[in-house]
């Protein structure tokens, strides 16, 4: 373990020396008076090119959109709508973003500026003698480098879908605006690349920065994740959604890099889900165990536990103030197994007021509860908002033994031993020991066949990744994205009327929270997983002054519901707004347009054509 992230950060300043580029969709010239020759003639000087791609990171482009908040809505992770659209990143949430979206432009605008750095780098290296020369060092430079241009095409192409595909750096002279290049076309490719250079790579514990840089371990995940994605379904123009012929080509590409790293380099999973990334909170990065790579922020950048975590109200105390842009469902609450550790961690059931006193959240604001700007060692300061400098991770050990386990059972026809032990490992850390036989073998045991096994994983990498950005992509690769959707809407919807009416399937879950405040500010809540058999006494209740050891309570599922109307309260009918069918059977349209300046640039070679546009 190595806390070397400040250096890492401070050093990507000095890439301004080295290379600098405009926002405007590949026109990125480099003003540079260092020479290509010159900036990678040295070991120290390649490294700070890479570093600044890295350094775009941290735009709001990545912290607060990409990575988090272009996420959903999906079946466990929810962002507020407004009334109607508005413009900006809610508007992605519904499936209603135009081409003027500020939000989509920004982000597109970033990606091709980080892909430009990339293929700077990437020329730069492979053109060095120092590279040529088989330097072990120029080798894990030039692999950090396509990764990191892998990883902005693998969200442009689930993002956009066809789009513009360049691998060598813009210059003076060059077209810059290029055609659509067909989604799959570039996936394989992008894969090819990482194949080629992944055994050429350091582990993250051979590297200055371990896990807050691109590493051999991560290379063979994200081989998987390209794959996997390569294999999987996606939305045509056409607004069909389907995979290509030669998808099991991908899927056992996936299967021989997941198993690659786990024969190679095996990873112990942290027993304590939590302390992973309570850890992030406290800017402790451990090697070999779940976090393989993970974006490093210096404090003052970085949004996470800012809009993506447990909100804590601004007051006269010392850690400011953060909020949560996502939250999730309560049906995905109410998913859990009541013994799965993962559930505390994942949803939190309460907020801190400016006087850090816990208060009970609204049904429809449980937020991410794996980050807490509580935890941070140094507070920020009583004025401090964004820019936290907690990592955000971009893959866990527990993602690849979930591949691992998909790829088997897709393969095989049904899951076998080592998909069996992959899902083993990850369910065994989510429960406590005690449980295991029921929880862990027995439920293993009970999913034998193919449909089951998958429907297994679905659930699985639901419950283990929940606020942390992977469910719209596995949706959208599962070809499941419009079922979800709709399956999350129905059961809210029922959830409310149910607890309203006392009757129905979910009418054994709480249509109230009640609570008591304890001496340290904390809350204990009497049924968070049932509705009581006897209302408890409450506070002031039926008159002020009643019961003053009693509860207190908060509306919680009957809040799904409009009791006026008596239908849907307005976070269901607005937070999936723009995908409308309730039978799931039609596609979501999750693409998003080009900005309007690059189609208008693109003198009519690019355009929003199809996808309903």
């Amino acid at each position: 373990m190595r806390k070397m992230k400040n250096i890492f950060i401070y050093s990507v300043v000095t890439v301004a020396l080295l290379f600098t580029s405009c926002e405007d969709y590949l026109d990125t010239n480099s003003p540079s008076s260092f020479t290509q020759d010159y900036i990678f003639s040295s070991e120290a000087d390649a490294a700070k090119a890479v570093y600044g791609i890295y350094a775009l990171f941290n735009q709001d482009a990545y912290t607060s959109r990409l990575s988090s908040n272009f996420m959903g809505n999906t079946d466990i992770e929810a962002g507020g709508v407004s009334g109607s659209p508005d413009n900006a990143r809610r508007d992605v949430w519904s499936f209603e973003a135009t081409a003027s979206n500020s939000d989509v432009r920004v982000v597109w605008n970033n990606a091709y500026n980080a892909i430009n750095r990339a293929n700077e780098a990437i020329e730069g290296i492979e053109n060095s003698a120092l590279y040529q020369q088989g330097n072990p060092t120029m080798n894990q430079l030039l692999g950090e480098a396509l990764t990191l241009r892998a990883y902005w095409y693998y969200y442009l192409v689930n993002l956009w879908g066809d789009v513009p595909f360049k691998t060598t750096p813009t210059k003076a002279g060059d077209e810059f605006y290029l055609p659509r290049t067909d989604r799959n076309e570039i996936l394989t490719q992008l894969i090819q690349d990482l194949i080629e250079i992944e055994p050429k790579m350091m582990w993250a514990d051979q590297l200055d920065f371990g896990i807050e840089r691109i590493n051999r371990e991560f290379v063979m995940g994200m081989i998987a994740r390209l794959s996997l994605t390569r294999g999987g379904y996606a939305l045509y123009p056409d607004m069909s959604v389907k995979r290509s012929d030669d998808y099991l080509e991908y899927y056992q590409i996936a299967n021989t890099y997941t198993k690659k790293l786990v024969n190679t380099k095996p990873h112990s999973l942290n027993p304590d889900f939590g302390e992973v990334f309570r850890n992030e909170v406290e800017y402790i990065s451990p090697e070999n165990s779940d976090v393989l790579f993970e974006v490093a922020f210096h404090p003052g950048f970085g949004d996470v536990a800012w809009n993506n975590g447990v909100r804590v109200d601004a007051g006269t105390h010392p850690y400011g103030s953060g909020s949560n842009y996502i939250s999730l469902p309560v049906s995905y609450f109410y998913s859990f197994d009541t013994l799965d550790t993962r559930q505390g961690v994942t949803c939190s059931l309460v907020y801190y007021d400016k006087n850090l006193l816990q208060q009970p959240v609204d049904v429809t604001s449980i937020a991410p509860g794996k980050w807490n700007r509580l935890w941070l060692q140094t507070p920020p300061g009583a004025a401090s908002a964004k820019g936290t400098g907690v990592n955000w991770p971009v893959m866990r050990y527990s993602d690849v033994l979930l591949m691992l386990a998909e790829t088997e059972n897709e393969i095989s026809g049904g899951p076998t031993g080592e998909a069996k032990e992959a899902l083993r490992q990850v369910r065994q850390r989510a429960f406590p020991q005690s449980a295991w036989p029921a929880k862990v073998d027995e439920y293993i045991s009970a999913v034998s066949g193919k449909e089951a096994f998958f429907n297994a994983i679905v659930d699985e990498r639901a419950w283990e990744f929940g606020g942390e950005g992977l469910r719209k992509y596995d949706l959208i690769r599962w070809g499941l994205y419009g079922e979800k959707v709709a399956e999350t809407r129905r059961t809210l919807i029922q959830m409310g009327l149910d607890a309203y009416n006392n009757a129905g399937e979910y009418a054994k879950y709480p249509d109230y929270l009640y609570y008591k405040r304890n001496a340290d500010g904390t809350i204990t809540y009497l049924n968070k997983f049932r509705r009581p058999a006897v209302v408890p006494p409450v506070v002031d209740s039926p008159n002020k002054g009643d019961n003053p050891d009693g509860y207190y309570s908060t509306t919680w599922l009957r809040g799904l519901i409009n009791t006026t109307t008596m239908g849907p309260a307005d976070y269901i009918l607005r937070n999936w707004r723009g995908y409308q069918d309730d039978s799931g059977m039609s596609p979501v349209r999750y693409i998003l347009p080009i900005p309007s300046e690059t189609v208008t640039g693109s003198l009519g070679v690019l355009k929003n054509d199809g996808y309903g546009f």
